[in-house]
């Protein structure tokens, strides 16, 4: 009796290595496929792409695929990848001596994860951390040209909370406050403040 039930097990057992080999070759060609299959790319200046509401359309249908530009302006070869006519993945920006000018991620046509950039000298340029719903969410950081820190924020769900800093490009402190509750305390920084003479009639 004993011998028969390690029998049964025995073949059960080869029959669920079968199955899971059956599958694991199913899984390799069908991945064997998909990278066979050409990832479209077409050029922002395509005359066929078309914007609607924030969606990439291509001869009529939601664009999935790689879109390249040129940004003259920054001079970075700029290059994204759509689905289903919304940004998904890695977006990249790269000089013309292809050194990174930027780099972020997208979940769904939304900013997600930490995007990053830097100046054409190397230093960092932003930080910024977003949730999977575009939000800022954590650290948000930029840098002047000279690696001078220009701000460090903190987000919570899209909303100021705790330090927030502020530089000038010299280093001195041009805001220094703490929100609390959506209410700031501190050295705000953004009017300017004017010396007013008792004597002055204006």
């Amino acid at each position: 009796m004993e011998m028969d039930i390690l029998v049964h097990q025995e073949i059960s057992l080869n029959k669920l290595k079968h199955y899971l080999l059956i599958i694991a070759c199913l899984f390799f060609l069908s991945c064997n496929q998909k990278e066979a299959e050409s990832v479209l790319e077409l050029n922002i200046e395509y005359s066929k792409l078309k914007i609607n509401n924030g969606i990439v359309f291509y001869k009529g249908v939601p664009f999935s695929g790689i879109i390249k530009s040129f940004d003259e302006v920054n001079q970075t070869n700029n290059s994204a990848i759509y689905v289903d006519g919304k940004k998904e993945g890695v977006e990249e920006k790269r000089f013309l001596n292809e050194a990174i000018a930027e780099q972020r991620f997208y979940i769904g046509g939304l900013k997600s994860g930490i995007h990053k950039a830097w100046w054409k000298n190397g230093i960092l340029k932003f930080e910024y951390h977003f949730d999977d719903k575009g939000f800022y969410n954590g650290t948000v950081k930029d840098w002047y040209q000279n690696g001078q820190l220009v701000k460090e924020f903190n987000y919570v769900n899209g909303k100021e909370k705790g330090s927030q800093r502020m530089w000038l490009i010299n280093g001195n402190i041009k805001a220094n406050y703490t929100v609390v509750n959506g209410d700031r305390f501190g050295l705000i920084g953004l009017k300017k403040c004017f010396t007013v003479k008792t004597n002055d009639e204006k």
